[in-house]
């Protein structure tokens, strides 16, 4: 009896210890050990580069596993906590990469998400991180996706970064979207609407016009269920976030 309880115990100690959120360590925290010294200079020399120009943040961890959340979970509690990106601008990105998991994922904060939507985002991990994770090069994809997203918002702001980026700017993915994913975000759509009119038929709310009855119960529902989590302001070891949210848009892949 004793041993199941002390295993209970050990059980749940671990799981405890797995859902603490690291503090960040700069701009570069490699909790799961994968960055070079080297490496990790270049990453924080190009990410302080972005914030002085843009006022954007990028903030990169490796952890070996987000147990017992997924990669997207872990994500945004991570996001949460370390409040990336400016107050009211909300202009940051998380760059997470789990080895164990071999999950890597791309949050970014409500103020990117007009230029990184999650399908582009996407993109670059699959054109930029991928192939070199796969290959075991952490550096290399980390470095390169890291790059693309700083591209994406430096274009965005007008600015120049210096340094030689291991990307060619002009391979970036574009925002256009294909035919085909055009008709069936509208099948979607279509069919999303047509599930909440029925819904509202059956409601009180029947005599309400669907559109607006739509509107509002969108306001509560998906991604934007995040929105809370700009309240409480805690700086944690790293004092160069600043407050920044998230709404869970951004995109993540395996390996």
């Amino acid at each position: 009896m004793i041993q199941r309880i002390c295993a209970l115990l050990w059980m749940i100690s671990l799981g405890a210890l797995a859902q603490e959120i690291p503090a960040p360590r700069g701009y570069v925290s490699d909790y799961a050990g994968i960055l070079s010294p080297q490496m990790q200079e270049k990453l924080t020399a190009l990410l302080q580069q972005l914030e002085q120009k843009t006022t954007a943040q990028i903030a990169l961890l490796t952890v070996k596993t987000t147990q017992p959340y997924d990669d997207f979970q872990y994500a945004v509690k991570v996001f949460d906590r370390w409040k990336i990106g400016q107050r009211g601008k909300d202009n940051g990105a998380l760059f997470l990469v789990a080895t164990e998991d071999r999950r890597v994922r791309i949050v970014t904060g409500y103020g990117l998400e007009g230029i990184l939507p999650d399908g582009k985002v996407g993109a670059i991990l699959d054109e930029f991180v991928l192939p070199e994770f796969r290959q075991g090069r952490f550096d290399e994809g980390i470095y390169k996706g890291v790059w693309a997203v700083a591209l994406v918002i430096a274009k965005d702001a007008g600015v120049e970064l210096t340094g030689e980026a291991p990307i060619d700017p002009e391979s970036l993915p574009d925002d256009t979207v294909s035919p085909i994913s055009l008709i069936l975000a509208l099948i979607v759509i279509f069919f999303i609407m047509s599930l909440m009119m029925q819904r509202a038929r059956r409601t009180s709310r029947s005599t309400i016009p669907w559109w607006v009855w739509l509107a509002g119960s969108g306001s509560s529902s998906g991604r934007g269920s995040f929105g809370g989590f700009g309240g409480g302001f805690s700086r944690g070891g790293f004092g160069g976030f600043g407050g920044g949210r998230t709404g869970g848009g951004g995109a993540g892949r395996g390996w």
